[in-house]
Order: C-alpha cells, then sequence, then structure tokens
C-alpha cells in the first residue's frame, strides 16, 4: 500500500513558496538566487536568528480573524504543511488515522494531537530521518523500499511500519558509506554532531539504531521549525 504522493519532475523546494515555511527543515534552497526567493530566505534566516521553535502539542486558541476571513486557505496550508513536512502523506491515510485515533483517544482518554503526532514519528522511515540516517523522507524510503532496512533482522518493505520500544534497526552493509555521508553532511552544517531524539539509542560505529523509549513521552519541538494548528487539521479530516 502507498501512503505518498508521487512527484515525478516536481521542484522539491517550489511547495516552500505557497506555504511559506521551511516545511522540509533543509536549507538547501537559501542558496537559490531568484528574486522570488528572496522574501521567504529573509524570514528563515530571521527566525533561525531567534532560534524560533513550535511545540505541536500545545493547546492553541483558534484565530477568529482567520475563521471567518480565510478559514478555507488557512486550513489548507496547514494541512498541506504537515503532510509535506512528513513526505507528502495522502489525505486518505491522513483522514483514516485521525479518525482511528479519535476513537482511541476516547477509549484512552489522551489528547488526539498527542496520539497523531505519536503515530507519525513511530513510523520507520521517520525514525530513519529523526537520527539523521537519512537526508529527507523520499531517500529513508528510497532504501526501506530496496530492502535494505531490518527491523529485528527482518526487511521490512513499508515505511508506514510502526516501530516499538526495544526494536533494533538495522542496514545492509551497501549503504552504509551512503549512511555516513549523510551524517558528515549534517554535522558540516549544523557545525555540531547530530543530537538524536532521547527516545533512541544510535550507534554509528555498527549503524545501529535502538529504540529504547515509548516515543509518546518525548517533546518534538526541535523537529518543527513552522506552526502546525492541530486543531484545525484534526477537524478537517473529522467529518
Amino acid at each position: 500500500m502507498h501512503f505518498t504522493k508521487r512527484r515525478f519532475r516536481k521542484p522539491l523546494y517550489k511547495k516552500l513558496l505557497s506555504l511559506r515555511k521551511n516545511i522540509y527543515n533543509n536549507t538547501k534552497f537559501l542558496k537559490f538566487k531568484k528574486q522570488k526567493w528572496q522574501k521567504l530566505k529573509f524570514q528563515i534566516i530571521k527566525n533561525r536568528k531567534r532560534k524560533v521553535f513550535y511545540n505541536p502539542t500545545a493547546y492553541v486558541l483558534f484565530n477568529f480573524k482567520n475563521f471567518f476571513n480565510k478559514k478555507f486557505s488557512y486550513n489548507l496550508q496547514n494541512k498541506q504543511r504537515l503532510s509535506y513536512h512528513y513526505g507528502g502523506l495522502k489525505s486518505l491515510y491522513l483522514k483514516q488515522l485521525v479518525k482511528s485515533n479519535i476513537q482511541k483517544s476516547k477509549n484512552t482518554n489522551t489528547y488526539i494531537a498527542t496520539l497523531l503526532l505519536t503515530h507519525l514519528e513511530m513510523r520507520l522511515d521517520a525514525v530513519l530521518c529523526r537520527v539523521y540516517f537519512c537526508s529527507s523522507f523520499n531517500t529513508a524510503r528510497q532504501l526501506i523500499s530496496h530492502k535494505k532496512v531490518y527491523v529485528n533482522n527482518k526487511i521490512v518493505r513499508h515505511y508506514s511500519y510502526q516501530v516499538q520500544k526495544s526494536d533494533l534497526i538495522t542496514f545492509d552493509k551497501s549503504v552504509y558509506n551512503f549512511i555516513c555521508q549523510n551524517v558528515h553532511q549534517n554535522a558540516k552544517i549544523n557545525k555540531f554532531w547530530p543530537i538524536v531524539p532521547k527516545y533512541v539509542y544510535v550507534n554509528y560505529k555498527t549503524l545501529k539504531i535502538l529504540i529504547v523509549e515509548n516515543i509518546k513521552y518525548t517533546n518534538h519541538l526541535m523537529n518543527y521549525q513552522f506552526f502546525v494548528d492541530f486543531n484545525s487539521f484534526i477537524q478537517f479530516y473529522k467529518l
């Protein structure tokens, strides 16, 4: 089953102009010299100096101005930001995910946004990106679909696979050099060694990932450098 949108021959960074946010958390577009990128570049650099991060699970009161004047545009951009941040998830997949978490929240008495975010971060492709073994969700899915990723010594071909506590993620030896290049490239960009989430233990010598803690107890604040209104997102797919 495919849960992502195919975008053959479509520019990867063009979507940033319409959404006006760095949804990929990638700074490559800062080198673009065309005039249309200047306003976005200025905004991103300004936020980086301020070190602005957004907590996606925080409760946010709805803005009535956006509700009455720009309701459709606001909801659409909010949905697209979250979808493209995770590699372009399909609307049907997100709708099914929201509905299943609504029922689960009633049974567990847990905030829906927390369950939704936990499910997205527990995906196998998301884990590979959070530990910087892959530079993007597309490269992570390519490794998984080509049978280069193992979970508990078993090949996993579905990038939506949900990892659990005590799972061990390993890789085929043929992709070791590729993974090392991604890690060192990220270290050069950020000028320090990658800081991985606390729910994983990473061995950079053997290139192994161990899930040591439940992901739902982790604050994902560092992963979101743009604002996402989960209340609006849930209401959009709730109907």
